[in-house]
């Protein structure tokens, strides 16, 4: 039957071709997709919509990259880590079981001004992206010896509203791991567990939003809507350097060098521009000095503001005086920590001193009660 079998198959091609030049091809398509379950006219839809698919297809579409960002190295694990917060019961987050997310990894510690300013960004990112699935991780690593107490970094936490996971790095593991130098670092890394672009200190926030968004977009997860909102504080102009008290980077002291022990320091004549002197008894320690009696600081400084880590033994309270130029400072140029012309000392955090409209030149003439603990100037 093979001669009849063809010929009833050209029979059948001539009729197709009939019907598909009056368009009837179509018409019967479009009938299917408007009768039938949509499972059966598209059963693959559910299986391209979905998020590993995306990923894959836009992996393929970037060939590995985000809008021209390279792939710089494998994100090191968190290691040689301490008590985490902010994560569910307290359990370690490893980037092995973060892998589809985007991770943003911030080298911070919570007396450094400079940190402190990024955080409204960190923030205002973790609120607006965590639902496309950003995770924002802060590597709290020390700078100082009293930086390593978990009720200190709990506090610093509160107080500054953070809702996104933070690890202590006390013995810097993880800051080692990353080869870190720097706070702030932040270190913006793919689904796939990649570094894909890295920024220190402060600044460029558009540029890192638009970092966060192409990789939230690489992974299948293109956030809808416009970028996030943050208010924060920027620094203005400085001329004068981060200034150490402890002889281990002691540097811009009138009084020559400064080496660990107790000491007691002459007046001294007005610092130049950018230098500081002691005056009275101190015991100078490696990262720190503590004040004994007649304890003064004279700074000339160049700036807005001005940051002092403070402490105090035992986290008694303890006074410091502030005087501008030789006079007691003004309400409206005194920083957040000032009230009545003095700071209360008692925990080992970063405090507010000067609090400038503008970008001014003067001396600062800090007056310490015994048993303060000063460690290093910051300014913005």
């Amino acid at each position: 039957h093979a001669g009849r079998l063809q010929a009833g198959m050209g029979a059948v091609m001539i009729v197709v071709a009939l019907l598909m030049l009056g368009g009837y091809d179509t018409r019967f398509q479009a009938a299917i997709a408007d009768d039938l379950p949509a499972f059966l006219v598209d059963p693959s839809r559910r299986l391209e919509e979905s998020a590993s698919a995306r990923e894959r297809l836009a992996r393929l579409r970037h060939d590995g990259r985000s809008d021209g960002l390279p792939v710089l190295a494998a994100a090191p694990e968190f290691t040689g880590t301490q008590r985490w917060f902010n994560t569910p019961g307290g359990r370690p987050l490893t980037l092995r079981a973060l892998r589809g997310h985007v991770v943003l990894v911030d080298f911070w510690t919570y007396t450094c001004i400079n940190c402190l300013r990024t955080l409204p960004y960190l923030k205002a990112w973790d609120a607006r992206y965590r639902d496309d699935g950003l995770v924002v991780v802060g590597v709290h690593t020390p700078e100082f010896p009293f930086e390593r107490s978990a009720g200190n970094v709990r506090r610093a936490i509160a107080q500054n509203h953070l809702r996104y996971p933070v690890v202590q790095d006390n013995r810097s593991a993880t800051w080692r791991a990353y080869q870190n130098q720097y706070w702030p670092a932040e270190y913006f890394v793919d689904a796939r567990g990649r570094v894909r672009y890295t920024h220190f200190g402060e600044g460029d926030y558009g540029r890192k939003e638009q970092v966060i968004r192409s990789l939230l977009a690489e992974a299948g997860r293109a956030p809808r809507g416009g970028m996030a909102r943050a208010h924060a504080q920027h620094p203005g102009q400085v001329s004068t350097p981060e200034t150490y008290l402890g002889a281990a980077r002691a540097q811009g002291f009138v009084n020559g060098p400064i080496r660990p022990g107790l000491r007691t320091f002459a007046r001294p004549a007005t610092p130049p521009p950018d230098h500081l002197a002691y005056e009275g008894r101190w015991r100078i320690g490696a990262v720190a000095a503590t004040a004994g009696r007649g304890a003064r600081l004279h700074l000339a400084f160049g700036a807005r503001r001005v940051f002092l880590v403070l402490g105090s033994r035992g986290d008694a309270p303890r006074s410091v005086r502030l005087r501008l130029d030789g006079r007691p400072i003004r309400r409206r140029d005194a920083g957040a920590d000032v009230h009545g012309g003095r700071v209360t000392v008692r925990r080992h955090r970063l405090y507010s001193l000067v609090d400038l409209r503008g970008p001014e030149r003067h001396v600062l003439t800090l007056d310490f009660s015994a048993g303060v603990r000063g460690y290093a100037f910051t300014f913005g």
